[in-house]
């Protein structure tokens, strides 16, 4: 096996996060997985992995030739699909990480149906709230909500998210319900992933931004244990409207300032590796979700 031949075997491992499951997608033994990217190293004279006995990452070198090789590599593969006439046919098994609150709430119906649809598709969702390494550890797929500050990742937008301010009828007869934005620097609140007491909040109207400073004695990296706090009359929060629909439904949240949109918005996510083609298990997926989600 030459060079070139164990190219896309490294970008099997480098994608999967592991030789073993590199292995199994590609019919081969373990070993000879590793064999043949450590003869990669040795033609190339550079380590392209970090290995430990719990983790398998790309070094600096690993990551430049992925970025440069997957492409192509991917590219032949999907050429391969189309002559084996396979296009129509999405198959294999697809990684794909989300929040917890956001698969439970918003996802569950719509992967539930594109299992369904697609049979021959394994479909494995991770639910964590951290953002994961796609690459490093092996997804093909994350769904994020807000804003792409990694550059090697591309992203597709899903859906709009628009955000509520919402509070419990405890807390709002305490405090009283806020007529204006300045109001609320009277009432505390909840805040996401900070330990800072103080947090800026902006609000819009007609256009014109209107910052305003909240306090808060409670904060969570979590949106489930927000919204637990906020029926316990703890403090109002800012959340995704898809995350408090049910307690606004039933009225253990009442939303506060209707006329105002948080700003700025935010936008729901198909996230994956930098790369000229997708597999088409991928954008099948991507498809759905947007077609399922109604804003592409």
């Amino acid at each position: 096996m030459d060079r070139l031949s164990r190219v896309p075997i490294f970008v099997a491992v480098a994608r999967h996060g592991s030789f073993a499951e590199a292995a199994r997608r590609l019919g081969m033994t373990g070993s000879a997985v590793s064999k043949q990217v450590q003869r990669l190293e040795a033609d190339l004279g550079v380590r392209l992995f970090h290995r430990t006995t719990r983790q398998l990452s790309l070094t600096d070198e690993g990551s430049f030739l992925f970025e440069r090789s997957a492409p192509l590599v991917e590219g032949i593969e999907e050429v391969g699909e189309m002559l084996a006439g396979r296009k129509a046919k999405p198959e294999g098994s697809l990684r794909v990480s989300a929040p917890v609150a956001l698969a439970q709430r918003l996802l569950r119906e719509p992967l539930t149906s594109f299992v369904s649809r697609y049979p021959d598709v394994g479909l494995h969702i991770e639910l964590s709230d951290r953002f994961v390494d796609l690459v490093g550890e092996g997804f093909d797929l994350a769904i994020r909500i807000g804003h792409l500050e990694d550059s090697s990742l591309i992203a597709r937008r899903l859906a709009d998210v628009p955000m509520v301010l919402v509070g419990a009828p405890i807390l709002l007869a305490e405090y009283g319900t806020p007529k204006t934005p300045a109001e609320l620097s009277t009432i505390p609140f909840v805040h996401y992933a900070t330990d800072r007491t103080n947090a800026k909040l902006i609000l819009e109207k007609d256009g014109v931004p209107v910052p305003v400073a909240t306090e808060a004695k409670i904060s969570t990296n979590n949106d489930q244990m927000m919204v637990s706090f906020a029926r316990a009359g703890q403090g109002m929060i800012a959340l995704p409207r898809f995350m408090v629909e049910t307690e606004l439904a039933d009225g253990r949240l009442r939303e506060v300032l209707p006329d105002y949109r948080i700003y700025p918005e935010r936008k729901l996510y198909a996230v994956f590796p930098h790369g000229r083609h997708l597999p088409l298990k991928t954008r099948v997926l991507i498809d759905f979700l947007v077609q399922e989600l109604g804003n592409p």
